[in-house]
């Protein structure tokens, strides 16, 4: 098992992954421990509801929407990035994510805030994840983020990403993606240019607030099939 519970020094249990320092939940009892360790366990083994994409250098990837049970992945994957790359994403320097950060990145409803992980199916890592979190102020719009491990920058995974984390933004209402940045994050800029005209909204020193607003997407055919079934979508047929 990768995935172990022990006693927390406060009370209550820590489930916690080998070879990482911080723990990946807290539980009040042993047993909710353990239902979350074999939760973790089983997520970690999991390959469905996986999108399999191959980038442009060849390499592979499945992406999925992220789970409660992703805890794991999450933890891995930050001690892979660096700490410029944590920096650009957070805009401060940090030292790990905390049982509460965790818990927030991953226990998400998929409505206002959703996030598509990127898996290395080779080795079973996370190695990218997209994100978006509905503004309450402006439920039209959501702030969007995206992190790519550093071993795994510069192959489009970004890109590929950020479009389906549109699509599922599109799906719910969201219309404006806002972000908020380095002004020489060139890379981050760029992605978000291809989705739409930036609006500079604020600037703060190095830091900048865009807007940028989302492209009005053809239907998917699930959708078309849902209209199809309640009598919205008429074929229509070739004259004779």
């Amino acid at each position: 098992m990768r995935c172990y519970v022990e006693p927390s020094p406060a009370g209550g249990y820590f489930v916690r992954l080998r070879g990482e320092a911080a723990p990946l939940s807290r539980h009040d009892t042993e047993d909710e421990a353990e239902a979350a360790a074999a939760a973790y366990e089983r997520g970690l083994a999991r390959t469905d509801t996986a999108e399999h994409v191959v980038l442009a250098d060849g390499s592979e990837v499945r992406l999925r929407p992220v789970r409660a049970e992703d805890k794991p992945l999450f933890a891995r994957a930050w001690s892979r990035l660096s700490g410029e790359s944590v920096y650009r994403r957070f805009l401060q320097p940090r030292h790990g994510l905390s049982v509460g950060e965790l818990a927030f990145f991953t226990e998400i409803d998929h409505v206002d805030h959703e996030a598509i992980g990127a898996i290395d199916p080779a080795a079973g890592e996370g190695v990218g994840v997209a994100r978006y979190i509905r503004d309450r102020e402006r439920p039209h719009a959501a702030e969007a983020a995206v992190v790519v491990i550093d071993d795994w920058q510069g192959r489009g995974l970004a890109g590929k990403l950020l479009r389906r984390l549109t699509a599922r933004a599109t799906e719910n209402g969201v219309r404006v993606f806002s972000a908020h940045l380095l002004a020489s994050n060139d890379a981050m800029l760029s992605l978000l240019g291809r989705l739409g005209e930036i609006t500079v909204t604020r600037r703060n020193g190095p830091t900048i607030e865009v807007d940028v607003d989302l492209p009005v997407e053809l239907p998917t055919l699930e959708h078309t099939l849902r209209a199809a079934a309640s009598g919205e979508v008429r074929h229509r047929l070739p004259p004779p």
